[in-house]
C-alpha cells in the first residue's frame, strides 16, 4: 500500500510539474506570436501605405463558439476623425488564435497603457456578405508608429496564464499572493517595434 501511494504521489508531482511547464511554454508562444504580428502590422503599414490593424478578438467580441482569442490584420485606407465611428477594413490573411490556456488581460504595465483597457473599434469587413464586429485595437500610420490607442507613451500587452469564462479573459492566480504568471510586450510609439520587458 505503501508503494502504491509512493508512485501515485511521484506520478501526481511529475503531472503538476508537465502542466507547468505547458502552461509557460503556451504563454511564450504566445507572446512570440503578439510580436512577430506586431512587427508584421507595421511593415504592412509602411509598405501599403495605409493603415494597418491588429484586432484583438476576445470570445465576446466575436461569436465563434470557441474560449480562445483570436487576432486578425486589417489594412485600413482611412482612419475617421472619431475612432467610435465604424472602419471598414479588408482582412489580411487568416486569423490566429492564441493557445487555450493563454489569455490577454487589462492593466497597466509600470505606468504604460494597455491597449485591453482602451474603447474597443467597430470594423466591418467582407465581400458579398459584410460583416461587423467590435474588437481591442493596437493600429499603425502608414509610417509605422502607433496611431490608435492615442497618446504619447508607448503601449504595454499583458499576456498571462488562464482562460475566458463567459467570455471574459480571467487570468489563473497562484497562492495566497494570488500571483499572476504572465508576461509583458512594450510598444515603441514612434517606431512601433515591440519588445519583451520580463
Amino acid at each position: 500500500m505503501v508503494v502504491v501511494l509512493a508512485i501515485l504521489m511521484t506520478l501526481l508531482v511529475a503531472g503538476v510539474s508537465l502542466t507547468n511547464r505547458s502552461s509557460s511554454n503556451s504563454r511564450k508562444i504566445a507572446t512570440d506570436v503578439l510580436s512577430s504580428m506586431i512587427e508584421q502590422a507595421r511593415t504592412a503599414a509602411i509598405t501599403s501605405h495605409s493603415y494597418v490593424v491588429i484586432a484583438i478578438g476576445e470570445p465576446d467580441d466575436y461569436p465563434a463558439g470557441d474560449e480562445r482569442c483570436r487576432l486578425g490584420l486589417f489594412e485600413v485606407q482611412t482612419w475617421p476623425d472619431d475612432p467610435a465611428d465604424p472602419i471598414k477594413g479588408e482582412l489580411m490573411g487568416r486569423w490566429r488564435f492564441l493557445d487555450t490556456g493563454v489569455v490577454l488581460i487589462g492593466g497597466d504595465v509600470n505606468g504604460l497603457d494597455n491597449p485591453m483597457d482602451r474603447p474597443e473599434i467597430t470594423i466591418f469587413y467582407g465581400g458579398d456578405k459584410p460583416e461587423t464586429a467590435r474588437f481591442h485595437a493596437i493600429v499603425f500610420t502608414p509610417r509605422g508608429g502607433l496611431h490608435y490607442p492615442a497618446g504619447s507613451s508607448p503601449l504595454a500587452l499583458r499576456i498571462a496564464e488562464g482562460n475566458y469564462r463567459n467570455g471574459k479573459a480571467t487570468p489563473f492566480q497562484r497562492g495566497d499572493a494570488k500571483i499572476v504568471s504572465e508576461n509583458h510586450l512594450q510598444i515603441g510609439r514612434v517606431t512601433g517595434r515591440s519588445h519583451r520587458v520580463n
